[in-house]
Parts: structure tokens; sequence; C-alpha cells
């Protein structure tokens, strides 16, 4: 039965690269929210928006949008400023953790001298960077102004402003000639740059902003504009006196930035940005009415030469404004969120599950709804078309009808639709599902979905007199049933074995076994204790059945391995073990230790386990080899802690949801197949621009590959990971393949089924 409902689940969910190759076996790619953007700047031939998580890249003359993140050209999360340099070549980026890198398209210098000194915890994030010439250049962090030298990318002065060595917020910096302007906690201060500017002497307050906190400036030779912090009031100087700029308040406007420009000021507020004339006389103001632009919401805008007014528009990425009747838009396509709760598979792709709880399991309110990728495409249901519902934790489609699918929510009970839409919401008043005991009226958790062998679909219900309840599609009717012990207990994830037993996770109580007879149930608790699960503790985030019917369970103290969940209900043992290596002769447990948040098994029976703090290791099938160790440190994972996993069945592709965000890794495990009836080569060809190896998808189990060239020629040979094989196109000898035609004879372990696919190299100058 297990392997026929492996087949079965792979027959319904689809590959995430249907129609596509995707990446390269062994890369990486980010999964970010790029259209968020806060910032913009203009290097000789493209143009660059910010946002948190990377940059996008614009070239005007190809009308080609790129983006740079942390997997491909920058080198963290979390960006709050951009600036260009003055000859256009090069950007400079500031970090919340107070990093700074110095970009251009082919390399990137990371500044980490802030974060590293820890000097000013709480205080490091960069708000604003200014270029002085191509090798000086400021950042104003929330202690002050640093000078960074560009030709050796270090830190070469800290300017505290204030002569007692106390720190000073600033928030916004401006370059006019041969003087710094500051707008920081304590006002409006500027400095000639050719001064000591470690002296606080050198460094002159201006009266009339004297002890005011400013958000915001821009000069220009004979002007300068200013912002007061939670104002919406905008200020000229000119000619030695302040004057208010008559600015329209109407619907109170954020003030969100000042640019100087060629001759004239910009002033961004949240609906519109706004030419000032050095005077003082108002231009045009571009906002939500003009075509093409509804929803406008820019934080930072620049003209170039030619009078086009480019914008970062957050919720759209990049708006420009090169004719007078019509607003276009750039970005890539991404995920809305950077949640990533929970991985679902989809029948057309992966579900991302953005709603989330906290760790006593109460409920976040989390409403960034449910997203979908097809592989190259990202789309999403948000609040509205979840009727309300918040903090979706999983979801499950109906094996019979694809379009027929369900979402758990904590609080709001089952969600059921058809396509896109949501036809009905099950709850207390409609079905046996239960409110949650001590909470309001209205409160129905359910958080674990599981389509049933019977036909029907099965949820958990937290905090109720009946945690497992069943819904027929066919007939409408529900169904509840206790879980022993479990009963009123916070519980959540749901699983079910190959031998219909269901499996129900609970917060602090381990997990309990539960058989269903008719309407009645029989329960087994696995927790801690010989011969009651034996588990390192009873916390357990995360469990798995492999593809040998074998129960692995991450918990906050390890993994463990059920070996026969089977004797549940026959009286018989099953408690976990936790797996063994020697290491220097001395035997250790395997991962003994680590908080486990997160398993997957991939399509070679191997586990991918994510942890708390150490990132995520690849195991072998029977988990005594470490094949990966991911981190932070190591690999393009911007946080040790992976709170939810997938694989890709088809692709092999892996997904990792973080903290900080989403990414995958090709892996070189697909799901197998039972004859070789869509045996597909790729990257074919394999390009020079293409990093990696060549792989070969859509083997049966354990198939043997050789690879020659057309003269016949052994150059490599090796078993199939799964349903892939993947050569690195390197010879026997150690010698690189050279530009060719490469064949694959396969072959399946009884020699019964054989096939021979061709794959191309080809090799750069």
């Amino acid at each position: 039965m297990k392997r026929f409902v492996g087949l079965l689940l792979f027959g319904l969910f689809a590959p995430l690269n249907a129609g596509a190759q995707g990446i390269p076996v062994g890369t990486w790619r980010a999964h970010f929210p790029l259209r968020a953007t806060h910032s913009i700047a203009a290097l000789e031939s493209e143009i660059l928006v910010a946002s948190e998580y990377g940059l996008l890249r614009y070239d005007p003359v190809e009308k080609v949008m790129m983006a740079a993140t942390a997997v491909d050209g920058i080198s963290d999360v979390g960006l709050t400023s951009l600036a260009a340099s003055p000859d256009g070549k090069t950007a400079l980026i500031g970090y919340e953790d107070g990093g700074l890198d110095l970009w251009t398209e082919n390399d990137t210098r990371r500044i980490s001298d802030i974060p590293a000194s820890g000097a000013y915890p709480g205080k490091s994030s960069i708000s604003a960077v200014v270029f002085a010439t191509e090798q000086r250049a400021f950042a104003a962090t929330g202690f002050g102004v640093v000078e960074i030298n560009l030709a050796f990318g270090v830190i070469q002065g800290t300017y505290l402003l204030r002569s007692d060595g106390g720190t000073t917020p600033c928030y916004d910096l401006s370059v006019q000639g041969d003087s710094l302007f500051v707008a920081s906690e304590s006002g409006l201060w500027s400095v000639h740059l050719q001064d000591p500017l470690y002296l606080p002497a050198s460094w002159q307050k201006n009266a009339f902003w004297a002890d005011v906190p400013m958000a915001h400036l821009a000069v220009l030779p004979n002007a300068k504009l200013a912002h007061p912090m939670g104002d919406e009031s905008v200020w000229l100087e000119a000619a030695g006196a302040w004057t208010q700029v008559a600015l329209d308040t109407t619907d109170a406007p954020v003030v969100r930035r000042l640019r100087a420009s060629a001759g004239h000021f910009l002033v961004v507020r949240s609906y519109g940005v706004t030419t000032v004339a050095a005077s003082g006389a108002l231009g045009a103001t571009i906002s939500s009415g003009y075509g093409n632009n509804e929803g406008f919401s820019p934080y930072d805008a620049l003209e170039d030469a030619a009078g086009t007014l480019w914008t970062a528009n957050k919720g759209r990425g990049l708006t420009f404004f090169d004719n007078p009747s019509y607003a276009q838009h750039r970005a890539v396509q991404d995920p809305i969120s950077s949640q990533s709760y929970a991985l679902k598979a989809s029948p057309e792709g992966l579900h991302v599950l953005t709603g989330a709880v906290d760790p006593t399991w109460t409920a976040t309110y989390t409403n960034e709804g449910i997203m979908h990728f097809d592989g190259s495409r990202w789309t999403a249901l948000q609040e509205a078309a979840l009727g309300g519902a918040k903090d979706i934790l999983d979801v499950c489609y109906d094996p019979v009808d694809p379009e027929h699918w369900f979402a758990a929510s904590w609080g709001k009970g089952i969600l059921e639709f058809q396509g896109g839409t949501l036809v009905q919401t099950w709850n207390h008043t409609n079905s046996t599902l239960q409110t949650a005991a001590g909470s309001g009226p209205n409160d129905v958790r359910t958080g674990g979905l599981c389509w049933g062998q019977d036909g029907a679909l099965w949820v958990s219900n937290a905090l109720s007199g009946l945690p497992l309840h069943r819904y027929d599609p066919a007939t409408g009717q529900w169904q509840g049933y206790p879980a022993g012990s479990f009963n009123g207990e916070t519980v959540k994830t749901l699983l079910q074995d190959e031998d219909g037993v269901f499996w129900l996770q609970s917060r602090t109580e381990g997990w309990m076994a539960i058989q269903v007879t008719g309407t009645s149930t029989s329960t087994r608790r696995l927790t801690k204790g010989v011969g009651s699960g034996n588990l390192p503790s009873s916390t357990v985030a995360a469990a798995l059945f492999d593809a040998d019917g074998e129960l692995w369970l991450g918990t906050s103290d390890g993994l463990v391995v059920c070996f026969s969940p089977y004797n549940a209900f026959n009286g018989k043992s099953i408690d976990a073990q936790a797996l063994l290596v020697a290491e220097n002769g001395i035997n250790q447990k395997v991962l003994a230790g680590q908080n486990i948040l997160s398993m997957v098994v991939d399509g070679a029976n191997r586990k991918w386990i994510g942890t708390s703090d150490a990132g995520v290791f690849l195991l072998s099938p029977d988990g005594l080899e470490t094949i990966h160790h991911f981190t932070k440190e190591n690999s393009p994972l911007l946080s040790n802690r992976v709170q939810a996993l997938y694989v890709d069945p088809a692709s092999g592709e892996v997904f990792m949801g973080t903290n900080r965000g989403l990414l995958s890794y090709r892996g070189t495990a697909t799901a197998t197949a039972d004859r070789f009836s869509t045996v597909e080569v790729f990257p074919n060809p394999l390009q020079p621009q293409d990093y990696g190896p060549i792989s070969v998808r859509g083997l049966v189990p354990n198939s043997y590959v050789k690879v020659t060239n057309t003269n016949g020629r052994l150059l490599y040979e090796g078993y199939a990971t799964g349903g892939q094989f993947t050569w690195d196109t390197y010879s026997l000898d150690g010698s690189r393949a050279p530009s060719g035609i490469y064949l694959f004879w396969i072959t399946d372990p009884l020699g019964t089924q054989t096939t021979v696919v061709q794959g191309v190299i080809v090799r750069g100058q």
C-alpha cells in the first residue's frame, strides 16, 4: 500500500518545473519579495531599485529586468539604503545590521566593520548612504555618521556629533560642493569635508532647527530642503531664511524622501512625487491619477538627463514616467511575502503558507495568505479570498478532483475551495468541529489535514474534546472522534501510515497513534520513557514516514526513528531509537541535541532535516551518513533556522523556509519512474555560462548509467540517486569533458529495461 500511495501522490502533484528544465543540479535560487522597493539609484547602464530582500536591475536600453539577491550578487537581506557613485559604475548598499556592500555588476565587496565591532548594539542600521567622491562615502546610522574608505573597503571614521561622546541617531545625508549635511535626532548639521571630522568642533548645528529631530534633507548649491520628523511640512532655506513649502497636505501624506535634481527638488510623499523649484515654487505632482498608475506608493525617486522620472514604487517594484500621460512598471516574478511557515504540495507546484503560530502555538493572526509557485510564476490568495481567515497552517487536495481542496485555519476552522473560490467555511456551527477550550466563542483551531485511505478528509482540532474529525465530501457528513489523553490537548499535524493508523502531534506531549473503528478509537502514546516511546523529548516538531514505512521523529533534543510503528496496536514495542555512528572509535548519536523543526524525504529516501539553529542536514537513507550540511556560513541560507522543507519529486529541488526568507537548492535525487518513458537530459545543451553538472532524470530505481563519447570511450559511470543521475562532466582520468555529444547508456537493475539518451556540452573559449 505504501508504494501505491507514493505513486498516486507523484501523479497528482505535477513538477514545479513542468515545461522547463529549471536550475541546474547543485545550484541555489532565492524566492524573495522584491517588489516592496524603498530606494533607487541610477548607474551608467542600469537603474537599481532596492527592497529589503535585494535589488531589481533594469536596463533601459534592452528593457530587461533582473534581480540581484543574496544568492546571486549581494551579501545579505535587510537592505535599507542605496546610492550610486558619481561615475555611475558602483553602488553602495546599506543594511539593517550596519553592514555595507560596494557593488558592481561583476563584484560585491562586503564591509562588515560595524556589525563585527558590536560597539553600538541596536543602533547599527544604515539609514542613508552618500558618495562624496569615488573613493570616499558616508553613512547615517543609529549612533552617528561613519566615513567609508572605498579604496580599502573599511570604515575610516566614526563621528558622533556630540562633544560628550554620546550617540546621535542620524537619518539622512547629502553632499553639496565641499560640505556634508546631516539630518539627525538633534537637528541639521554640516561639516566641511576638508576639516578634521573627528573633532566635534568641526561640526556646525543649524540654529533654526536646533534640537529638532529631522528626518530628511536635500541640498542644492543655493537652497536646502528639510523635513522635520513626524511632521507633514517641508521647509526651504534660500538666501539664509527658512520658509514652509506650500504643499497640499490633504489626507495627511507622509514625507518619504527629499531629492536634489537638476536645479530643483523632488518631494516624495505617500501618494505622489512633487517637483519644487529652488525658489520654493511648486511644479507638477505625479500621483495615482496618472495613467496606468493606480495605487502609486513611491518611496524614492530620481530624474535622469532625458527627464524620465524613476521611482521605487512599493508593491510594483520600479515605476517610471517617460511620457506625459502614462506610467510604466517593471518587476520580476516574486512572492508577496517572505513568510514561509509551511511548504505544501499542490497539483501544479508548491503552496507556501504564511500563516503561523508562535512557540506556544498561539495564533499570530498572520493574514498574508496562501502563496503558490508553479516553477516560474507566483500567485496568492489573500485575506479576502480566504473569507477573512488568518493563520493558514495546512492544505490538502482531493485526489479525485485536483480543483477541490481544503485549508486549515488556526481560528476559523476548515476552508473548502473549488479552484480559487472559497465555497464553504466549516466550523462549530455546521460541523462536528469544536471551539478551543478557554478561548473565545468562535475560535476553531484546525492545524492538520490528511486525505485518508477511505477517501475522506481528516482534520485535527486543537483544545477540543474531539481532536480528530472526518469529513466525507460525497455525503457532506462530519464525524468527530476522541483521542484518549489527547482530548483537550493542543494538537496540530496529522499523518496516516500505510496501515491506515492516524498519528497526531501534540505541542508538548509527543505523538498519538489513533486507530479508528466505526465511531470509536483506540489510542497509544509515543512519548518519553522506555516502553512509552523512548523519545528524548516529548516536544516533537517534525515527523515523517519514509519509503520503508519507518517513522522518523525530529524532537527538540535530536533525531530518533521508530522502526516498527505497525506495532502500535498489537501490544509490542514502538520505542524509538537513536541512530549511532562511530567517530574516533566512539559511538555518537546522529544529530544529538539538535532542535529539529522540519523534515522531508526525497526521491532516494534520503532525509532533509531543518533545525532551529544549525541549518539543514541531508542524511543518507539509513541516516548514518551526512551528505550535506548547509548553514548560513557555508551556503546562501539566510538563517540557520529552517522551519519548513519541501522536495519537488520530479525535479529534486529542495525548498527551505527560514525565518528570513525562502530559498531552494536543486538536489541530485528525484522520484523514480516505472519505466524509461520520460527520460530527460538537462541542461541540454550545457552552455558555457552554465555552472555545474549535467543530469538525467526520469529513471527507474537503482538505474545504472554509463557515459561515453560518440566513439564509445567510457568517461564516467555510476548509479542514479532516486530517479536522477548526475555527472560532473569530468572523465575517469580527471580531465574535463570538452565540447561534444555524449551518450548516456541506462539500464535497470535486472537489465530488462535499457535506453540511451544524448546530451551536448558546449564549452567557451
